[in-house]
């Protein structure tokens, strides 16, 4: 490649200490102590990246996937693949309305074992959860976001998050937002509900 030097989007250690930066930005902005953050994961470097900068604080890091990404298992079961061989070359990346978060696993590297040994509660919402929280935060907040900014939102606003916030007593809770790579027909379709 003529000299050029690859850089990892998600299992390269420089990109998810910089992703990191996130997490730790949340903390100071939050007066009061930041109970927990949810974040959006497809191949682990910024949930990697804020879970380490968030260990030891006290601040929760709590995971958020498109359905279908099996993260919550893996992290159960201590193996970073939980699919079949013949299932993962059958469909490598996942089918959601989050397309900008495709990718089924973790990075191997440095992004599997930060969440493994990091993060313990995982969030599933599927495509019509993401839709729903696109549509609040055009609603209700008057910003367009992509499907995959719209995650961790979905997560916030979902049963299974409301009994882990209970369940913890998490008051100060920080979502990352992030991605408004998104065209006017597919805003317009989830819009339209």
């Amino acid at each position: 490649m003529g000299g050029a030097t690859v850089v990892h989007p998600f299992d390269d250690a420089a990109v998810i200490c910089g992703q990191g930066t996130i997490g730790l930005e949340l903390r100071d902005q939050v007066v009061e102590k930041l109970d927990a953050i949810l974040v959006p994961v497809s191949g682990g470097g910024m949930l990697g990246g804020i879970a380490a900068a968030c260990a030891g604080s006290g601040t929760r890091v709590v995971a958020v996937e498109p359905a279908g990404k099996r993260l919550g298992e893996a992290l159960a079961s201590g193996t970073r693949v939980v699919v079949s061989d013949a299932e993962l070359k059958a469909s490598p990346t996942l089918a959601t309305v989050a397309d900008a978060m495709p990718t089924r696993l973790l990075g191997p590297e440095n992004a599997w074992p930060l969440v493994y040994g990091l993060v313990e509660d995982v969030l599933t919402v599927d495509d019509a959860m993401i839709e729903a929280a696109m549509r609040v935060t055009a609603t209700e907040l008057k910003q367009a976001v992509e499907p995959a900014g719209a995650v961790a939102l979905a997560g916030a606003l979902s049963p299974a998050f409301a009994e882990i916030r209970d369940r913890l007593g998490l008051k100060n809770v920080g979502l990352v937002v992030c991605g408004g790579n998104v065209d006017l027909a597919t805003l317009g379709r989830v819009l339209a509900g």
